[in-house]
């Protein structure tokens, strides 16, 4: 498994700051003259439409404020592109050009402040953050997960009275469409696009009683409640897709991602071998990798979960780390 050196790992680690701290959306600013008086608006690629954006008056200090910092931004984002033009030489994995335009839209939106990108769409993200690249066998995907802890998600759509997921998704495919949920009744939790990509909003299960989908009302959708993934999106960390100029996501902690593949891979229904396999391939790459880069986190993870439960954390962690050959004591 190859390292990248500190030279590449530098300039994720200043990819990673410049995404999440930027102040504005980058854009080109023009001017709009509207009964006499000049406004000023920005305009931006968002997965494959473009939008407008109102910054004000013209003739305001604080809009012209504004204004310059959206330019500014703008010239900061054609760097971001020489960056990871060189982490893609450097054979940093990228997402494919549909996830990354779902990542996109959801950024844009502003879903990551309050959700926690998880699945494969995640594991696409990690090398940036441990410094290895990871192999590229285990990231083909065709779904992107979105995960909530709160269930009062919502989108920032301050230039558009239109949050929906649905529409948010539809300016990174139009074809998207919400997959019908087994109650007429029910909000979708799942959306699909004529390609065969899937989104899929899912939530932490707190009592068995929860109903399925739980509703997400200000996304006017649903989400899925599945058991571990309160513990697997506690603390998440800030991470960056390596589309167009850079896209600020939340994903979880590394060794956690890794430990919770091992749980999930046990818990596959028999016609899910190929998810399984992939749940394995995933959590074995991850474990490698951090072997050599953050040890004491992934066994500091494993033993986490391992103590919330024998039968439904620790057993299948066991069972998935005899599968893969790999034994406890190596990684402490």
């Amino acid at each position: 498994m190859k390292k990248l050196s500190p030279t590449i790992q530098t300039l994720c680690a200043d990819l990673i700051q410049q995404v999440h701290s930027a102040i504005e959306k980058p854009g080109s600013v023009y001017t709009q003259t509207k009964q006499d008086r000049k406004y000023l608006f920005s305009r931006r690629l968002v997965g494959t439409v473009r939008r407008d954006t109102a910054i004000g008056p013209a003739d305001n200090p604080e809009v012209q404020k504004r204004a310059a910092q959206v330019r500014g931004e703008q010239s900061s984002a054609k760097e971001r592109r020489k960056i990871i033009a060189t982490l893609r030489n450097n054979h940093v994995p990228v997402p494919t050009r549909e996830l990354g335009n779902v990542l996109d839209v959801m950024a844009d939106a502003g879903l990551f402040k309050d959700a926690v990108l998880v699945g494969t769409a995640a594991y696409i993200c990690y090398s940036p953050i441990i410094g290895v690249v990871l192999p590229i066998g285990a990231l083909m995907t065709q779904d992107a997960d979105l995960a909530t802890a709160s269930l009062a998600i919502a989108a920032d759509n301050s230039d558009d009275d239109n949050g929906s997921i649905l529409s948010i998704l539809k300016r990174a495919d139009e074809t998207f469409e919400p997959v019908p949920a087994l109650s007429k009744a029910a909000p979708s939790s799942s959306f699909k696009s004529e390609t065969g990509f899937f989104v899929d909003l899912l939530t932490p299960q707190r009592r068995s009683s929860d109903t399925n989908p739980m509703p997400l009302k200000n996304l006017a959708a649903g989400a899925v409640p599945l058991q571990h993934l309160d513990w697997l999106i506690a603390d998440p960390v800030r991470a960056v897709a390596l589309h167009g100029t850079g896209i600020p996501v939340s994903v979880p902690q590394p060794a956690k991602y890794a430990v919770h593949k091992l749980i999930v891979a046990q818990k596959r229904h028999k016609g899910e071998i190929a998810k399984r396999g992939k749940d394995l391939q995933q959590a074995e790459a991850l474990i490698k990798a951090l072997k050599e880069t953050d040890r004491y986190a992934l066994h500091d993870a494993i033993e986490d979960a391992s103590a919330l439960g024998v039968r439904g954390w620790n057993q299948p962690i066991q069972r998935s780390l005899k599968e893969l050959k790999i034994e406890l004591d190596d990684l402490i």
